[in-house]
């Protein structure tokens, strides 16, 4: 009996959806930062020892360019997946703040914004409830803006240690799977997990603590 070889098989992604991920792909490493993720990480070289503990499924672009090219993906969704994960990888390892933290979530705004501009892969109204990759289904079904995620983000960044202390807890109480202890001494909150009620809590908090700063002259540091 006469079998097809698994390698002939096609991918779904059509050749028009090829050339705009092609297109995204060469747009995100014009970005100076991009260098930082075009390889896989060498994390015996670096010595980073516990790399492989802590990132389950490394990714990069090189990578993701490889797998287009040989028709790995069935779908944009799978693609676009695999480009997120380049920056989320980042995120997770990497202290929050740091450089090469921030370099990522420029990546990922830069990916964003091109993906709105070019209205690419979006899907048809006649699929499924959406299931965005840039926001996790949320408790009472509202969805989060990617934008409003980096605003609370550099809130976050930019806040006091004691309103750090009470941000932490109320993701412990409310919305734990949105945290993850990173060492003994950081954690990162996972800003994609967390709940619309949580969010809110976070976000008014630090703006009340910012409002009463303003209210006094000696205080010069604005959120």
């Amino acid at each position: 009996m006469d079998q097809k070889p698994e390698s002939i098989k096609k991918s779904a992604l059509s050749k028009d959806e090829i050339k705009k991920a092609q297109e995204l792909i060469k747009h995100l490493e014009k970005r100076p930062e991009s260098n930082l993720f075009s390889k896989p990480v060498d994390y015996k070289a670096l010595g980073l020892i516990d790399y492989p503990l802590i990132i389950s499924n490394p990714m990069d672009l090189s990578t993701v360019k490889k797998k287009l090219k040989s028709s790995k993906y069935s779908n944009s969704k799978e693609f676009l997946k695999d480009l997120s994960l380049i920056w989320e990888n980042c995120k997770t390892y990497n202290q929050t703040g740091s450089p090469i933290y921030q370099h990522a979530e420029m990546m990922e705004v830069y990916m964003k914004k091109y993906i709105d501009k070019h209205s690419l892969f979006v899907e048809k109204a006649v699929k499924r409830p959406r299931e965005d990759i840039f926001s996790m289904p949320l408790t009472n079904n509202e969805a989060l803006s990617f934008e409003s995620k980096i605003e609370l983000a550099e809130k976050i960044r930019r806040a006091p240690v004691e309103l750090l202390a009470e941000i932490v807890k109320i993701v412990e109480s409310q919305c734990k799977p949105a945290i993850e202890e990173l060492d003994t001494e950081r954690i990162q909150i996972k800003m994609n997990a967390l709940d619309k009620d949580s969010f809110d809590k976070i976000f008014n908090l630090i703006n009340g603590a910012c409002n009463n700063d303003e209210a006094k002259p000696s205080k010069k540091q604005k959120c």
